[in-house]
């Protein structure tokens, strides 16, 4: 049988505690002789050199960064592609985007249906008038609409109405040829919102009808009066192929405190003829107090006990 051993634990005193710097000095000694003094002397490269001038220069095209151009060849570039800035054309100061001046042809009777069911087509139909007195009005309406402000081009658009049902409704052609398109849809879509067709004089139960509506460029309205006098002269002149083009005569002003209803579906009020902001939207049949004629718009009072003042286009109250 083994003999226990008894346990025995021994504490160094404080002289023995003590770290043998002798030997941590030796060993750091040696360290350093061994990694940088030694390699030096014998001219062992532990690791790669860093790259010089010689060897980026040799280095393959594939493995760097392609040289900055010349000063020179810089300075061409940038002048040959100027900035947005300068590409931009101004607008001249003191001008404005204003209502285009509209012009819509009569309309071309393109097919119709009798009383017995029979198909018609082009001048078998014999002519509508009544047809255009509800398109043109409405469509030279939108001169003044958001967003009808500058544009000019054709509006192709042809207009059905059944007068059985009393129903009207149309459609615009993409070969229109303004430019916001979208704009103009939605300003027709206010203009004809619930028309109907029952008292129209009509020959036929049912017609389809092409309109061609042109919009000119009523310059844009300078700070200087007799500019835009000449202006305005100039955008009264009729556009050539347009069966209805001709000046619209010169409506007689109205006597102060005479009173009107607005006969568009939607009116606008702005607060100065033609290219004032709108202040406000008068729907059909809102009487109005009519003041004095600008440049066929009427200074109008409107709201309770006519407490609203604004300016309004003649053809927006039948003037």
């Amino acid at each position: 049988m083994r003999k226990e051993v008894p346990l025995a634990v021994e504490v160094p005193t404080a002289e023995r505690d003590k770290p043998a710097w002798v030997k941590v000095g030796v060993i750091a000694a040696v360290g350093f002789v061994v990694g940088i003094a030694w390699p030096r002397v014998v001219g062992v490269r532990l690791g790669p050199s860093a790259p010089n001038e010689s060897s980026s220069a040799s280095a393959s095209p594939q493995g760097r960064a392609p040289d900055a151009p010349p000063a020179s060849v810089a300075t061409k570039a940038s002048a040959a592609a100027p900035s947005a800035s300068a590409v931009a054309t101004p607008t001249p100061a003191g001008t404005v985007a204003a209502p285009p001046k509209i012009v819509v042809t009569k309309g071309t009777v393109l097919s119709c249906k009798t009383a017995d069911g029979e198909k018609k087509t082009g001048k078998d139909c014999g002519p509508v008038p009544g047809i255009d007195l509800v398109v043109q009005p409405r469509v030279k309406g939108i001169a003044t609409c958001n967003g009808v402000e500058g544009q000019t081009g054709r509006i192709a658009l042809v207009a059905n109405a059944d007068f059985n049902s009393g129903r009207f409704w149309y459609d615009v052609s993409k070969s229109s040829s303004v430019q916001n398109l979208d704009a103009i849809t939605s300003c027709l879509k206010t203009a004809f919102h619930n028309t109907a067709v029952t008292n129209t004089q009509h020959e036929h139960p049912r017609y389809t009808v092409s309109y061609t509506a042109v919009l000119t460029a009523d310059t844009a309205a300078p700070a200087d009066d007799k500019h835009k006098a000449k202006n305005d002269k100039t955008a009264e002149k009729p556009t050539a192929g347009d069966d209805d083009a001709k000046p619209a005569p010169t409506p007689t002003p109205a006597a102060a405190g005479g009173e009107a209803q607005v006969a568009w579906e939607v009116a606008l009020v702005r607060d100065a003829p033609k290219v004032g902001a709108v202040v406000a939207r008068l729907p059909r049949g809102t009487k109005v107090k009519l003041g004095s004629i600008k440049e066929g718009w009427y200074s109008v009072k409107f709201g309770d006990d006519y407490g609203t003042e604004g300016w309004v286009y003649r053809g927006a109250i039948g003037r």
